[in-house]
Order: structure tokens, then sequence, then C-alpha cells
């Protein structure tokens, strides 16, 4: 009878210790698959807490972001049909942009740039982006994009100002 019972104990023992071990293993995989989405969820949380202008990230939608700000600089502060058509017109001849693409960048960059109170704001953050993608070229012709546009409606001080602090901030003046 005791032999038995050490039998039974003994089974017993050892269905505890696999029990065990198994779900030792399953914890070991769930955390192995923690980890390895963990990148996936870093960009996925770093996208969703983003808004505004750090939603931009290439040179082309910070170069639309300052042509769109400089539209706002105007007596009207809005964007007008007129610019608008300046803003595509620059994008598809400059840029090489199909029309329908330059349309949809331009709505995408003014749903962006409608949370911006000031648009002289956006130059800093537009040109950090700017300084890194383009070259001394390709920054004297976005300078002559802007004052275009700005001259749609006849430049403003306010909009010269800003073309002329894009300028010094591209390092466009020396």
């Amino acid at each position: 009878m005791h032999i038995l019972a050490g039998l039974i104990i003994t089974a017993a023992t050892i269905i505890w210790w696999i029990s065990r071990a198994s779900r030792g293993a399953g914890d070991v995989i769930d955390v192995a698959e923690t980890v390895a989405n963990l990148p996936r969820r870093m960009r996925h949380r770093k996208a969703v807490n983003q808004s505004g202008l750090s939603l931009v990230r290439t040179p082309l939608e910070a170069a639309t972001i300052l042509m769109i700000a400089i539209t706002r600089m105007a007596d009207d502060r809005r964007l007008s049909d007129i610019e608008r058509r300046q803003v595509a017109a620059e994008l598809t001849g400059h840029m090489a942009l199909e029309p329908d693409v330059a349309d949809g960048v331009i709505l995408q960059m003014e749903m962006i740039h409608t949370d911006v109170t000031l648009p002289e704001s956006t130059l800093f953050p537009m040109v950090d982006i700017l300084k890194d993608g383009i070259d001394r070229n390709d920054a004297r012709a976005l300078a002559l994009m802007l004052g275009r546009v700005a001259g749609v409606t006849g430049p403003t001080a306010e909009q010269q100002n800003f073309i002329r602090r894009y300028q010094e901030r591209m390092g466009l003046l020396t």
C-alpha cells in the first residue's frame, strides 16, 4: 500500500513539474513575442502621438508648408484659389509632380497647417527638414518659388521678411 501511495505521489509530483515547466515555456514565448513586437508598437505609438507640423517628414512636404505659410501672411490670411493654383504650378513645374499629386500634397499640407496660428512659426521646423534634404541650388530655387507665390497678391513686408529669414537660415545670404 505504501508503495502504491509513493508511486501516486511521485506521478503527481512529475505531473506538477511538467505543468509548471509548460506554463514557464508559455511565459517565455509570450515575453519573446512582446519583445519582437516592441519596435512595431513603438512606431505606432510615435505615429499616433503626432499631430500638426510633426507629421511633416520630407523636403517636398516642408517646401509645400512654407509656400502655404507665405500665402497665409497675405492681407486675407488664407490660401486663395489663385494662390493655390500658383503653389500647384510651382510643385508641378519645379518639383516634377503630376497635377493630381500636387493637389493632394497641397490638400494634406493645408490640413496640417490649419492648426498653425502664426504662419511664421513654420519657418524653423521646416528649415531643419530642408537643410538635411536639399542642396544649396534647390534652396535658392525654393526661395524664388516662395517669392513667386508671395507675388501672386503682391508681396507684403511680412512675406518679404519671411523669405529673407528663410534665406538667412538656409545660409543663402553669405
